[in-house]
């Protein structure tokens, strides 16, 4: 019997490490189906049509461009599964005198990708603590490459810069100053963005696909070893790391925050939602939950079948 095949596109290398885990630990053959896995890096417009036209399957990523798509179009998009819940370029690199959010009135920050998910993400964790772009600060968009961004703050081009947890190693090793702040909630990360269409036409593959993700989640969260290995195989290169410090600071980070149960949050949603919001403010009267459907998750969790990884 042929194996049952799924068409994954990642919108992030990030994401890349989790779905290899499903594939190289055997999870994937072990549920019966095989992935067509590709890159849809910096496609947001092409991600979210081939969904549409069926060219694709799965969409890893697109957190909040598609509330707008749905709301004001009423086009089928779905998220089936959520494995991060919080913000994750939580560490700040400041030049001194600024010790706290509070230090950033009246600073200039440098930021990548400003209007997209980055930049909207700290727009959002700033304003929720009284710090408004354009009014008491200034998000100006800056270099894709944290490091670069961190060297623009030392030279005093910028007051800070926010960074994930493997840029935050290498900007210590500048000698940069690095504050980790608390996060707040966020839809971040690996997202399991399809379509109705898709759910309804593929209930055993839908299934399938979600038991090997939480298989994969359970292998990552309790076997670092085995996971830093197949990363190492699989994806290292794609990840850009410079050395086992790096692979090291990313994999815990990256446990850390995996949802041993990959639902989303309400916070996380509702803040996700805020920068669809902020992108399309029409969409403001959209209930965001319509966007997300956990009952093929929450049918296998009923099942005990996740509770029994963890015992």
């Amino acid at each position: 019997m042929a194996k049952k095949k799924i068409r994954v596109f990642y919108r992030a290398p990030s994401h890349v490490p989790l779905w290899k885990v499903m594939e190289a630990a055997g999870f994937n053959e072990k549920h019966g189906f095989e992935f067509e896995f590709g890159s849809l890096e910096d496609k947001r417009k092409r991600a979210t049509e081939g969904l549409l036209t069926g060219d694709f399957d799965i969409v890893s990523g697109n957190h909040h461009s598609l509330y707008a798509r749905r709301g004001l179009h009423n086009e089928p998009f779905v998220h089936i599964a959520q494995v991060n819940n919080q913000w994750n370029q939580h560490w700040m690199v400041a030049n001194d005198g600024i010790n706290t959010v509070a230090d950033l009135r009246g600073k200039r920050i440098s930021m990548n990708k400003r209007e997209g998910h980055p930049g909207l993400n700290l727009w959002l964790y700033l304003k929720q603590q009284g710090l408004e772009d354009g009014k008491e600060l200034t998000i100006v968009e800056g270099d894709k490459k944290g490091v670069e961004r961190v060297r623009h703050v030392q030279a005093g081009a910028f007051d800070a810069t926010f960074l994930g947890a493997v840029d935050a190693l290498r900007a210590r090793k500048l000698g940069a100053r690095v504050i980790d702040l608390p996060t707040f909630p966020m839809i971040e990360g690996v997202t399991l963005t399809t379509t109705t269409t898709f759910v309804n036409s593929h209930p055993e593959e839908v299934d399938a696909l979600l038991r090997s993700l939480v298989d994969a989640i359970h292998h990552f969260k309790t076997n670092k070893k085995g996971t830093l290995a197949l990363i190492n195989d699989t994806c290292r290169g794609l990840l850009r790391m410079q050395d086992d410090e790096e692979l090291d600071a990313f994999y815990e980070d990256t446990a850390r925050v995996l949802e041993k149960k990959p639902y989303a949050t309400p916070e996380a949603i509702q803040n996700v939602f805020q920068l669809g919001v902020h992108d399309t403010p029409e969409v403001a009267g959209f209930n965001p939950l319509v966007m997300w459907d956990p009952h093929y998750l929450r049918a296998i969790d009923d099942s005990g079948y996740i509770d029994k990884l963890y015992k």
